[in-house]
């Protein structure tokens, strides 16, 4: 359950500061591990070597392609939000141990980096993926293989949240592929504003109002939630208790 009563606010919604970030991250950190979710590494903080406090959050995941090159998921929870696919149920420990005759699925690591962008001031959600012998994902296989197949025409055109670019890591400085923040303020404010009732707009007060929706301590979980599905990447409603 949600501690509102040491919940704090962003200054500037929906930016975020980089001392505002590190409170969210770690805020994150503590519902990732209360949420229960165990089907991958739990989200880590890593420190920059050469900066302190400038790091980022991670996690690795094992994603199952179906063979019917429509439907991606984390293998412990394959589900889909589209109701024509059925569910699918597997228990996979070591994907080492993945029956090779098995034609059916395709196995590959994703990398999620969560990183603080100075010049956006928001979070951006940073990822590559691999198959089982180490080579990295094509941008064309990213989109076959990785991207939710409701959002694939508007993020190859940039038409959700800016779409997907590749630039060299900011602390690892090599190759990773993310989701461009360009549009991620607007969709944060889009959030708060279209759950906020009218008479918010009453009083002096009414900015404050409208950030109450999301703090700081909420921001992550709430963002992630609406962008890393588009790239296999679910946050549970757990995260949310």
């Amino acid at each position: 359950m949600t501690n509102a009563s040491i919940s704090t606010y962003p200054k500037q919604y929906p930016f975020l500061t980089r001392q505002e970030f590190d409170i969210a991250a770690k805020s994150f950190l503590e519902q990732s591990k209360k949420s229960g979710e165990y089907d991958g590494d739990l989200w880590v903080w890593n420190e920059h070597e050469k900066l302190k406090g400038f790091g980022y959050l991670s996690r690795r995941l094992i994603i199952q392609k179906l063979k019917n090159d429509s439907i991606n998921e984390n293998i412990t929870d394959i589900t889909t939000d589209d109701e024509q696919f059925e569910q699918v149920e597997e228990e996979i420990e070591d994907p080492s141990t993945l029956n090779t005759t098995d034609t059916a699925a395709e196995y590959f690591t994703v990398d999620y980096h969560i990183i603080y962008s100075a010049s956006y001031k928001v979070p951006v959600l940073y990822f590559n993926a691999y198959r089982k012998d180490g080579t990295p994902l094509t941008n064309d296989e990213i989109y076959s293989c990785l991207v939710e197949p409701s959002r694939l025409e508007d993020i190859k055109t940039a038409g959700f949240h800016g779409g997907i670019s590749q630039q060299d890591h900011p602390t690892l400085l090599i190759p990773f592929y993310y989701l461009h923040p360009c549009e991620t303020a607007t969709l944060m404010k889009s959030i708060v504003d279209t759950s906020q009732p009218a008479t918010s707009n009453s009083n002096n007060h009414n900015n404050n109002n409208l950030l109450r929706e999301i703090s700081i301590e909420g921001y992550i979980r709430s963002w992630l939630s609406l962008v890393g599905n588009v790239v296999g990447l679910k946050v549970g409603i757990s995260y949310f208790l």
